[in-house]
């Protein structure tokens, strides 16, 4: 049962195996076209919408229009789902093994900036995603009580998935729903479809009015953006791709390749860690246990960073013990592996939706996103401005942008007004990120519970009162000052 699991998630199909490689070479080549079109098309060079969101949508484009006249899929829908399953872990266990940087405060000289808490930065993340959850609660339940009774009033949590934790998870997690019949009503896969959907239209919300976000704020700062000049491919005054007590680039055997067998070493890990988890879960022969272990196959990328950290610390005591005498990850490579999975796992999800087969269920999904955006951007601007005071705009910019589309998306924000990443904000993310696994376990629980039949109401609950206890601690310094003045 575990092997025939693991070789389902894992996607490997002998006999479509060609068309799965001919599916990534796409993927690829897409995104060099999409390149040429970022460079060369002003309006493309003009925005700030990623080489990678516009690759998927040229390739959904394309596959649209040549099914609709063919009838013929040209892009293998298990290939895209292997990479968007795959890569999401790949890119966290990259982004955990990298160094921490230290941040001058502006102004200040050779003063460092003050980090904010790692689970500060996660309670921010977290309570986002039941902000998402709580608006596509309330917008399915109408949807269901009105003119959509057919609708699974749970669906509203793929808006925390599609918007706060990105493509793969909302794919992910639509699988999982979708082998439990839980959106039969609207046709196969429409589970996964419908997430992946909102997923998209993320990107659009966190590019489009991104643009006019960072006009804003940069004329307020006095920044002049140039978005026609391109940094030189030799201009590395950020990293280091080779210090004094770390690898050489090319020995016995070359860095880059250290640093994949590193992130390949852990993702092997995770997965271990993850069949014997299913192992004990299913010896349990408790009903409740046994229906996570879907749940836990979808959430591997929180196992993967939780792993990755561990791996990390071990690293740095054997350093400091003198068992290990260099370093062996690579901040800026172990980037590099982060962007690029990133990148193609965009690019293959926003090919992987199905436009035809969502019919009615644009209504949710557009309605959704709306409402979504535009709350979760006026939260996160009075919520940044308490919690991240010494770079409050930075700080709203990247996770508006992760919070919306992906990390990506939120670098890519941030690095317009913040070009030499000279606050911590894109490390907040990171930390974050790895915070937010430890805070984000009730969720895990809670999804895996909530489209079953009668759940709904508790599920709401247990949402609403998390999201007040996050909200409570991330303003608990405010609200207690104003306890004082009166």
């Amino acid at each position: 049962m575990v092997i025939s699991n693991l070789w389902g998630y894992l996607n490997l199909d002998n006999e479509n195996l060609s068309f799965g490689i001919i599916t990534v070479c796409s993927v690829c080549a897409l995104m060099l076209i999409a390149n040429v079109l970022r460079r060369k098309v002003p309006l493309f060079r003009g925005s700030l919408m990623p080489t990678a969101v516009i690759a998927g949508l040229l390739g959904l484009a394309v596959k649209e229009t040549v099914f609709a006249i063919t009838g013929v899929n040209i892009l293998s829908l298990p290939a895209l789902g292997g990479l968007i399953y795959h890569l999401l872990p790949v890119a966290f266990i990259a982004l955990c093994l990298r160094d921490r940087n230290n941040y001058a405060k502006p102004g200040t000289g050779s003063a460092v900036m003050a980090r904010v808490p790692a689970m500060k930065s996660g309670a921010v993340i977290i309570s986002t995603y039941l902000l998402q959850g709580i608006i596509g609660i309330v917008v399915t339940l109408f949807l269901a009580l009105t003119f959509m009774p057919e609708l699974n009033e749970a669906t509203g949590l793929m808006l925390a998935l599609g918007f706060g934790q990105g493509p793969q998870q909302a794919n992910a997690t639509g699988l999982i729903w979708d082998a439990a019949g839980h959106m039969d009503y609207w046709g196969a896969g429409s589970a996964r479809n419908f997430g992946l959907a909102i997923a998209g239209l993320g990107f659009l919300w966190a590019s489009i009015p991104g643009i006019i976000l960072i006009n804003v704020i940069a004329k307020k700062k006095g920044i002049k953006i140039r978005r026609d000049e391109f940094q030189k491919s030799g201009e590395l005054s950020s990293y280091k791709i080779e210090g004094p007590d770390e690898v050489p680039l090319s020995e016995s055997i070359d860095k880059f390749t250290l640093q994949v067998c590193m992130v390949g070493g852990v993702y092997l890990l995770t997965i271990g860690i993850i069949i014997l988890v299913e192992i004990l879960l299913r010896a349990s022969g408790v009903p409740f246990l046994i229906d996570l272990v879907p749940t836990i196959w979808g959430f591997a990328f929180m196992i993967a960073a939780l792993v990755a950290l561990c791996v990390k610390m071990i690293l740095r005591r054997l350093v400091k013990t003198g068992i290990m005498r260099r370093k062996y990850p690579n901040s800026y490579m172990m980037n590099r592996i982060s962007g690029a999975s990133f990148d193609i796992a965009i690019v293959a999800a926003l090919c992987a939706i199905s436009v035809g087969s969502l019919g009615m269920l644009w209504i949710p999904v557009l309605t959704m996103t709306t409402l979504g955006a535009l709350l979760c951007m006026i939260y996160l601007r009075f919520l940044c401005n308490h919690v991240y005071r010494d770079y409050k705009d930075e700080g709203f910019l990247a996770f508006y942008g992760m919070l919306t589309g992906t990390i990506t998306n939120g670098m890519i924000l941030l690095r317009e007004i913040d070009s030499d990443f000279k606050t911590p904000a894109g490390d907040d993310l990171v930390r974050g990120s790895s915070a937010a696994i430890v805070l984000g376990i009730p969720l895990l629980l809670l999804i895996a519970q909530a489209p079953r039949p009668g759940n709904l109401w508790w599920v709401a609950i247990v949402i609403v009162a998390y999201f007040a206890i996050l909200l409570g601690f991330l303003l608990k310094d405010l609200l207690i000052g104003k306890g004082r003045k009166r």
